[in-house]
């Protein structure tokens, strides 16, 4: 039997149905787990209708936001993530796939998510790195972070909209 130092607990409430509910994982933050989130992104976006293009945009934006809780908020060393997924139906009647992401990091984003999107690096600054969030928030319909006493909050919101790219 393969253990996976990845993944600390996994848990599935709400799933009367195959198709409906939420997933939730805790992960150990390192890079190697990240092909844990990629098979829960592809579970999820083929639950949610979406095409291949749409998948591989919230595969994307998912990655990206694993990788800067790993690199910035843990600074590269070990700590935990409560990852949870849902599809939601919100008020509108419309469905929403939603990713959330709780660390437990000493380091909190306190930047502002909307002026990180909107700032456009020059041809002199432009270097690795620093366009994480611009690319997450582009490609997600919405992206909302809170601070918490103990650490800080994600949200990724895709809305569904019957495989349409």
């Amino acid at each position: 039997m393969v253990t996976s130092n990845c993944i600390q607990d996994v848990s599935f409430p709400d799933c009367e149905s195959s198709h409906v509910g939420k997933l939730c994982l805790q992960l150990n933050c390192k890079s190697d787990c990240i092909h844990v989130l990629r098979s829960v992104v592809a579970v999820m976006t083929a639950r949610a209708g979406m095409a291949e293009l749409q998948s591989n945009r919230v595969a994307i934006a998912v990655d990206e936001l694993f990788a800067n809780i790993a690199a910035h908020a843990y600074n590269g060393k070990p700590g935990r993530v409560e990852f949870e997924t849902c599809i939601d139906g919100n008020v509108e009647g419309c469905q929403e796939l939603i990713f959330d992401f709780r660390d437990y990091a000493a380091v909190r984003w306190t930047g502002n998510l909307e002026e990180a999107t909107t700032h456009a690096p020059s041809d002199e600054s432009l270097c690795p790195g620093g366009l994480g969030l611009r690319l997450i928030c582009s490609v997600a319909d919405r992206c909302e972070h809170e601070v918490c006493t103990d650490g800080n909050r994600w949200r990724l919101i895709f809305n569904i909209n019957d495989g349409a790219s």
